[in-house]
């Protein structure tokens, strides 16, 4: 977890104050009883390729660069509805079986993107504009988090994209044999890991 203060509404991680970045846990000991551990994968089919995706803000003091190429950005929240501020927000890297923390009462995507592109360019000496272009993710999306369970898996998420990187299809599926050997590989063998499959997710 990584606190990230100052963050530029443009940047998809922020509209004003601090966010909560999950980028994986390294632990289960990072998991604290109003915490859940969401175990899944995001696909992008086809398959978002390190040169479609262009990153130039500037100063990046904060190194924001990481959260944009070859992840998703969700924020997560209590309702299911998007506001312009929410407390968290997870970082999962693409194409790979994510670790990532969340408080239970947030079991809802209200919004996930991809960012394709998120370019500064100045207009005049004083002046500048962001252009930002994004694969958005369906939502809400609602997880299945138990009141007890310490990790869930949640499936694979394949999402299906055109030219213009519109979402035009939305399909989870049951991985969980090759999830749970990632996940016992990291955190070791004989932990529970229980099945919490996404519901159905639309693409309209």
């Amino acid at each position: 977890m990584r606190l990230l203060a100052a963050l530029v509404a443009a940047a998809g991680l922020a509209a004003a104050g601090c966010v909560t970045v999950s980028e994986g846990v390294g632990s289960l000991g990072e998991v604290g009883a109003d915490s859940v551990m969401l175990v899944g994968k995001i696909e992008i089919v086809p398959k978002v390729k390190p040169e479609e995706q262009k990153f130039r803000a500037g100063l990046d003091v904060f190194n924001m660069k990481r959260h944009h190429i070859g992840r998703a950005i969700l924020y997560m929240s209590e309702k299911p509805k998007y506001q312009e501020r929410t407390d968290d927000a997870l970082n999962p890297t693409l194409e790979e079986t994510y670790f990532l923390k969340v408080p239970r009462s947030h079991r809802f995507m209200v919004r996930g993107s991809v960012t394709m592109a998120l370019v500064a360019r100045a207009v005049t000496a004083t002046q500048s504009v962001v252009d930002h272009t994004e694969l958005l993710l369906p939502g809400p999306i609602e997880f299945d988090i138990p009141p007890t369970d310490k990790a869930i898996y949640v499936g694979t998420l394949r999402l299906h994209r055109d030219e213009f990187h519109e979402v035009t299809k939305a399909e989870v599926y049951d991985h969980f044999a090759a999830a749970y050997a990632d996940f016992t590989k990291k955190f070791g063998a004989g932990l529970l890991l229980r099945k919490a499959l996404l519901k159905s997710v639309r693409t309209s």
